[in-house]
């Protein structure tokens, strides 16, 4: 499952997917804009997506380097992977919490969270 590009300023988006199959690949953009619609450069910054369970036990920590790429760093765009390997772990009819963070210095931004609703894989 991959989804379009999307921009996100400081206002977080909220992004569920659902029916995600167990041992897809699960992409996805962010760019990273200020109040005026500019890119922001996040070259020297760091980011991290966690995958919780409902009772907030982790299940996957992506950062840069490991799952996330900075794909045009100097107009604010990252690429979020999560490895069909990883998603084949995934327990079927399950709803996981995750959410996206990037951090400039001391400042910690949440950029997107929402829900991945897994689903059985019937392909082996």
């Amino acid at each position: 499952m991959t989804t379009d590009a999307q921009t996100i300023s400081y206002q977080p988006a909220i992004v569920h997917f659902a029916d995600l199959v167990q041992g897809d690949t699960l992409s996805f953009k962010i760019t990273l804009t200020d109040d005026a619609a500019a890119p922001i450069d996040i070259t020297g910054t760091t980011a991290d997506m966690e995958i919780k369970r409902a009772d907030d036990s982790l299940v996957l920590a992506l950062t840069v380097g490991n799952g996330i790429e900075y794909t045009d760093a100097g107009n604010g765009e990252m690429t979020i992977t999560v490895e069909a390997a990883d998603t084949a772990g995934l327990d079927p009819e399950y709803t996981y919490k995750y959410d996206v963070q990037w951090t400039n210095g001391t400042t910690i931004r949440t950029l997107a969270w929402g829900t991945i609703k897994t689903i059985e894989q019937v392909t082996d």
